[in-house]
């Protein structure tokens, strides 16, 4: 556990296996880091990098109540405080949905970022899609269903506190490359987003689009060998360490 600067107690799993770099994974709302996707995402880092997972103020093991964005940032805040204080000299970022928009919000007041894979992010959350009558949605609905909603829940905060817009926050980013994924089926945040965030960002930085992708943690899901592939080969880039092999 960490704590934040309001005091909220963070609960986070580290994988170690000697690196100088840590790259730092932040689940979407209604996620932690129990999800089997999350691990998965963990899973296809670690061999390359030290990972450090963790909840969202409201998620899993951590305390408070999740504040959609309002106040996450400080969560992303202490986990790459902690990596700082543990002597890594390269940190990095893969974050999915809301988690992607806090991880925004945090680097726009950090240049100790070096790079982020931000997955299925909104530019601003007044407009997610909330399309719950597409067909994409009971594929997800299904599979948490069938595997009795792992690593799913939330404690929330009132939705209504004011929040800052990553539209206007990655505009603020110029110490961080960011690489924006998004699937073109994402029945809750369209591609659009992130086709607007890319155009906000500074470079360096890449898009990619995945055809008949779904949302956040499900193109690790259906596409595992393609999101390690991106992830690890943006990294190679963009996070100091050496040239990833497939």
């Amino acid at each position: 556990m960490i704590s934040t600067r309001d005091n909220i107690s963070i609960a986070y799993d580290q994988y170690k296996n000697g690196s100088d770099s840590v790259v730092v994974i932040c689940p979407g709302y209604y996620t932690s880091k129990a999800n089997r996707w999350i691990k998965r995402t963990a899973e296809l880092v670690s061999p390359v990098y030290d990972v450090i997972a963790f909840d969202f103020r409201g998620h899993g093991q951590s305390e408070g109540r999740f504040t959609w964005s309002a106040k996450e940032s400080m969560d992303v805040d202490a986990i790459v405080d902690l990596a700082k204080a543990e002597g890594y000299k390269h940190i990095g970022i893969v974050a999915f949905s809301l988690g992607a928009a806090s991880a925004i919000n945090a680097a726009a007041g950090r240049t100790d970022i070096e790079s982020m894979v931000l997955i299925s992010c909104p530019i601003r959350f007044r407009n997610v899609d909330f399309h719950f009558w597409e067909p994409e949605m009971f594929i997800e609905l299904k599979d948490d269903i069938l595997n009795k909603w792992q690593g799913k829940g939330a404690r929330t905060a009132n939705i209504f506190m004011h929040k800052k817009d990553p539209i206007d926050t990655v505009r603020q980013i110029d110490h961080t490359a960011i690489l924006f994924i998004h699937g073109d089926r994402d029945w809750l945040i369209k591609d659009r987003h992130s086709k607007k965030l890319f155009d906000a960002a500074n470079p360096p930085k890449e898009i990619e689009t995945i055809r008949g992708g779904l949302h956040a943690e499900r193109l690790v899901q259906f596409y595992p060998d393609k999101m390690k592939e991106l992830i690890l080969n943006w990294f190679s880039k963009t996070l100091k360490k050496g040239p990833y092999e497939k």
